[in-house]
């Protein structure tokens, strides 16, 4: 470590850890936002959501390369387990206020990427359901395609009949 006092150091690291957190639970908002959006299918609130979620993801991005720059000056690895060393190696009152906030970005995250899953899911569920309308609007029997969801070739019975004749 440098010869920056471990107090200050503690600080600036739990600030930085604090308002990851913030900007993950302010992201887990935005992706409440973004569902209703799509069950609504309201273009408008989706393009304002998607507009919102970027400048958060913006600020998470610097916020996660400004706790990587303070661990690099601190000669510390920036991965998960070279950042909960790290932790234990401080002090008890720091350590354990550290690591306690460290749990809490991590929860925050899983939450992140479980939210940002179910709107996945229901963006593919909502394509699957608008492609068979289509389909039907079209008069195209269901499952009547030439290529599947995973590119390899489909049941196109339109293939068979040109062969017929």
């Amino acid at each position: 470590m440098t010869g920056q006092p471990v107090k200050d150091i503690s600080i600036q690291f739990g600030a930085l850890i604090d308002q990851g957190t913030a900007l993950l639970s302010q992201l887990q908002i935005l992706l409440d936002t973004e569902l209703s959006a799509l069950e609504t299918r309201d273009l408008e609130q989706l393009k304002q959501s998607n507009q919102q979620k970027q400048e958060c993801l913006l600020g998470l991005d610097r916020n996660i390369r400004e706790r990587n720059d303070l661990l690099t000056k601190l000669q510390v690895e920036t991965n998960r387990d070279a950042v909960i060393v790290f932790i234990r190696t401080l002090p008890a009152p720091a350590s354990e206020l550290l690591e306690q906030a460290w749990q809490r970005l991590e929860q925050s995250l899983e939450q992140v990427r479980v939210l940002n899953q179910r709107n996945e899911q229901t963006l593919v569920r909502s394509k699957q359901n608008t492609d068979q309308l289509l389909a039907l609007l079209q008069g195209h029997a269901q499952g009547n395609s030439i290529y599947d969801q995973k590119g390899d070739k489909g049941r196109y019975e339109g293939q068979r009949r040109l062969g017929k004749a």
